[in-house]
């Protein structure tokens, strides 16, 4: 295994800009449209739980249907990120307790 013997202080060759140069753009920058695309259907699923779950009328969900509303807000165009970062938040939220 010579690979484990080579050193860890030899100089790292970086072909890209440094993070505080103007050409850096963070991983995921223009992404293609591909990715889009491929994601269309699970959009539409999470849309329509997201739509069921905002439709619901019982005043003693009426703050999950808040909660849900300020993650969709912070994820414009993204509600596979809006749901399971409002998931995520539920389930800390219930291991708290």
């Amino acid at each position: 295994m010579p690979h484990l013997l080579r050193s860890t202080t030899s100089p790292r060759i970086h072909s890209g800009p440094s993070r505080t140069s103007p050409g850096y753009r963070p991983q995921g920058y223009g992404q293609s449209t591909e990715v889009d695309h491929d994601l269309e259907p699970l959009r539409r699923q999470v849309s329509a739980i997201i739509d069921a779950i905002l439709s619901d009328s019982k005043p003693e969900e009426a703050h999950v249907r808040e909660k849900l509303r300020q993650h969709i807000n912070n994820n414009p165009g993204q509600p596979e990120k809006a749901l399971l970062c409002h998931l995520l938040a539920v389930s800390l939220e219930q291991e708290a307790s």
